[in-house]
């Protein structure tokens, strides 16, 4: 058990790395290329779920299934896709990964109230750090003090991204555990991909962008297929799969070092300049990862006991 935690552990935290890389991926498309975000989100999905579902060849869905799939695919995956890319559009990738990750407190208050999560003065500690530490990162501390570069519709949008991550990291779990994450992704990405095409095609169609050489399209479509690969199929794969042998609180607090992904690939790529206290910020998200990758095995040993009893009930 313990080892399975680990693995989810790991994994989520590669696929939260690939989920800030692409939103730098995304934000250079905005920027440099003008490339619609209804268009970028129609297009991850649709591709991505045909990808899945050649390889994999899913089951068809089931009846009893199917509205709970519907609603993870259009509230959850799609209502996170398009509001998180606005949200880039409209501010930066780092200030739109702090404001989706306002979905951690959502799951963690839910959790709570429901009794999936024992909460604890341990948990105080780890949300507070991670909290302190994604502000540090993404903030900018200049002579007026702590700003977050923020525009209306970048809220807006960031707040409904945090909204629809904190529905599908909860309402996923049930299917996930039945079907696998990989068949949840293959229909929630189609399901999705397809309601949005019409808007999508349309804005698509209206692209048009001013480029000197062929090199500057195959960057465009190259920065799509990697928020296709990693951004879309690795990193939600990863995410769901972690969700098989974590509470969706434990993986959202190891989800926060995205932030650290997203900036320093900002910096890299883009000419993101971090001040020193955003590498503290940093740290001390690393720092909170760490504690909950450590948890006490007193508490591994009664969530084990837990779903032992669970499944001689069932």
């Amino acid at each position: 058990m313990q080892s399975s935690s680990k693995r989810a552990l790991l994994g989520t935290m590669l696929g939260t790395c690939f989920w800030g890389l692409s939103g730098t991926a995304s934000q250079a498309l905005f920027q440099l290329y003008h490339f619609p975000a209804l268009g970028l989100a129609s297009i991850r999905m649709i591709i991505s779920g045909l990808i899945l579902l050649v390889i994999l060849r899913p089951s068809l869905p089931e009846r009893k299934n199917f509205g709970r799939l519907l609603a993870i695919a259009i509230f959850g995956f799609l209502g996170t896709q398009v509001s998180y890319l606005l949200a880039i559009q409209y501010t930066n990738a780092p200030t739109a990964t702090l404001l989706q990750f306002l979905f951690l407190p959502m799951v963690a208050a839910y959790e709570a109230l429901t009794g999936a999560l024992r909460w604890s003065k341990r948990w105080n500690i780890i949300l507070g750090f991670a909290g302190v530490g994604t502000l540090l990162l993404i903030g900018v501390f200049s002579g007026r003090g702590f700003s977050i570069l923020i525009t209306p519709i970048g809220l807006i949008a960031g707040l409904l991204a945090a909204a629809a991550a904190a529905y599908y990291s909860l309402a996923s779990r049930k299917i996930v555990k039945d079907k696998g994450p990989w068949w949840l992704l293959t229909w929630g990405f189609l399901i999705g991909g397809l309601s949005t095409s019409p808007f999508g095609l349309l804005s698509l169609s209206q692209y048009q962008v001013q480029v000197s050489s062929s090199f500057q399209w195959i960057a465009i479509w190259g920065l799509v297929a990697f928020v296709i690969i990693f951004g879309t199929i690795l990193s939600f794969g990863l995410y769901l799969s972690g969700l098989r042998h974590l509470p969706a609180t434990e993986i959202g607090v190891v989800a926060s070092i995205e932030p650290i992904a997203a900036s320093i690939a900002a910096y890299v790529f883009l000419g993101n300049v971090l001040q020193p206290v955003q590498y503290v910020g940093g740290g001390i998200i690393l720092f909170a990862v760490i504690l909950t990758a450590s948890k006490p095995p007193e508490a591994a040993n009664t969530r084990k006991e837990s779903e032992s009893f669970e499944g001689k009930k069932g």
